[in-house]
């Protein structure tokens, strides 16, 4: 259709405005006082002038004059291209130094078609670092405007970006419009707790992947794992108060499903003779090595980053594998080698734990204990380490139940909606952690994911099933569950210990 639309303009007298209008339902061009062409955005409340009657260029041109450099601009729509082309010469002439990427967001694609009909796009398709998001789904579009290869500390991406939100150029789809800008005011806050994060633990996470160093040879890596033969059901355990609920039946379900569990849960696991098949662990803390101190789990694959507590490499299990890690020293070893294998960084190790099922080929995926909120006014199950360690610091000024209402309420706290419909109490921070799954699950193709715990906060893309009818399926691919690890002797990490010593 688009190609052939094309055909026509260009076979048309484009100094004959009238003739022009006739291919554009959706606009009105005219002719400016200057010559050039503008035009209007057709609504249903009216016409919205797109550019200046007097001088398009010049409008367009004055709207950079005062604009700081900044890593990349984006354009939510972009009317008949005259900013577009602006900024591409910008970017084009290397001593302005304002600009390095261009990115143009539109869901019509027939607005894009239209507008390289009216103008010379030549100059944008000069851009060495352009991304055309058009027709592109909300869902798709973080992996093209942001910054996904490490974490986004504020210096880059959406986080150091010019939006031009022009009105006019929104105004044929803002719903879409209006979604693209939460996302982003999403992303912008995810960099800055990530910043925050990084300021906060930097020390910590150098010394601790500075300290384990050792542990680089002997360890094998997340991208070695390959699976041989195994369930298409996976089980992604959490320490939320309602894996209270699962408990009873995550014996049976380990029989059907490969058990991945975070760490905060290990301890409510074994204590129900459960061995879960992997164990995630990904905070540089000393308390998360707690969480599974003194304990042992001969049958489990443990998998954490470089940058964990030194401790966490003594916990005995079947075998202990690094993953990526978003820092320094990991990284000086991953682009000499290969990627250890990257879990993603969404803020929460049960992300981490998400990103291993879908890795291994996961096509169901069931979690339990992934509450994101506070039911019943509870952190974590009880019982859970945490809860033992809120006790054990616990004095006649400050009581454990003060320790744990201080936990729930260090981040600004609000309601959600569970499984059932009802309010539940949880925090900016836990909405953050679940927009991120949101986020993550609605680019997934093939994968179903659903909760086994209707008192969870409710993450859009996840659905509710009864444990029971999960067990009576008799559909269910036999578990099977054999792993592993590829070769990795063709890397000699001893000598490259050496060399990273030598030089830092």
């Amino acid at each position: 259709m688009y190609a052939t639309i094309i055909k026509d303009i260009s076979n048309a007298n484009l100094n004959n405005i009238e003739e022009i209008n006739s291919f554009f339902s959706f606009w009105e061009l005219s002719t400016a006082k200057n010559g050039e062409i503008t035009g209007a955005q057709k609504t249903s409340k009216g016409k919205i002038q797109l550019h200046s009657g007097y001088n398009p260029s010049r409008e367009a041109e004055a709207a950079f004059k005062n604009q700081t450099s900044k890593s990349q601009v984006i354009f939510l729509g972009f009317g008949l291209g005259y900013h577009v082309i602006q900024a591409a010469k910008l970017i084009n002439n290397f001593n302005t130094g304002l600009y390095k990427k261009l990115i143009l967001i539109e869901n019509d694609p027939g607005y894009f078609f239209a507008a390289m009909c009216v103008l010379d796009w030549t100059e944008v398709f000069k851009v060495e670092q352009l991304v055309l998001a058009i027709g592109c789904p909300v869902d798709n579009l973080t992996q093209l405007i942001e910054t996904t290869d490490h974490i986004n500390l504020g210096n880059e991406g959406l986080s150091d970006s010019h939006i031009f939100t022009i009105p006019a150029f929104s105004a044929h789809n803002q719903p879409y419009f209006d979604d693209v800008i939460r996302l982003i005011e999403r992303n912008k806050t995810k960099n800055q707790i990530n910043k925050a994060t990084y300021n906060k633990f930097a020390k910590l996470w150098t010394r601790n992947s500075n300290y384990n160093l050792k542990y680089i040879a002997e360890a094998g890596k997340v991208n070695q794992l390959k699976p041989e033969n195994y369930s298409d059901d996976f089980l992604l355990v959490a320490a939320g108060p309602s894996l209270q609920d699962i408990l009873p039946y995550i014996k049976q379900l380990k029989e059907k499903m490969i058990v991945v569990c975070v760490e905060t849960a290990l301890w409510a696991l074994l204590k129900e003779g459960i061995q879960p098949d992997f164990i995630i662990l990904t905070d540089p803390q000393y308390w998360a090595y707690r969480h599974i101190a003194g304990l042992s789990a001969p049958e489990s694959v443990l998998i954490a980053p470089l940058s964990v507590h030194p401790a966490v490499f003594r916990f005995k299990c079947k075998a202990k594998l690094l993953c990526t890690d978003m820092f320094e020293v990991s990284q000086f070893f991953e682009k000499r080698t290969a990627v250890f294998g990257d879990l993603g960084a969404g803020g929460s190790v049960a992300s981490s734990a998400l990103n291993l099922c879908i890795y291994l080929e996961a096509k169901n995926i069931y979690i339990a204990g992934l509450d994101l909120s506070y039911p019943e006014k509870q952190t974590h199950i009880k019982g859970s380490r945490a809860e033992q360690t809120f006790h054990g610091i616990s004095n006649h000024i400050t009581s454990s139940d003060k320790l744990s209402i201080s936990s729930m309420f260090n981040a600004n706290p609000e309601y959600g909606i569970t499984y059932e419909g009802k309010q539940v109490l949880t925090d900016s921070r836990m909405k953050m952690f679940a927009w991120w799954f949101e986020s993550r699950i609605a680019g997934l193709k093939n994968i179903k994911i659903k909760s086994l715990c209707k008192n969870s906060m409710k993450i859009p893309g996840v659905e509710y099933e009864d444990v029971a009818a999960v067990l009576s399926n008799k559909n269910q691919k036999e578990k099977k569950c054999i792993f592993k690890l590829e070769s990795d002797s063709q890397y000699d990490y001893r000598s490259l210990i050496l060399e990273y010593k030598k030089n830092n």
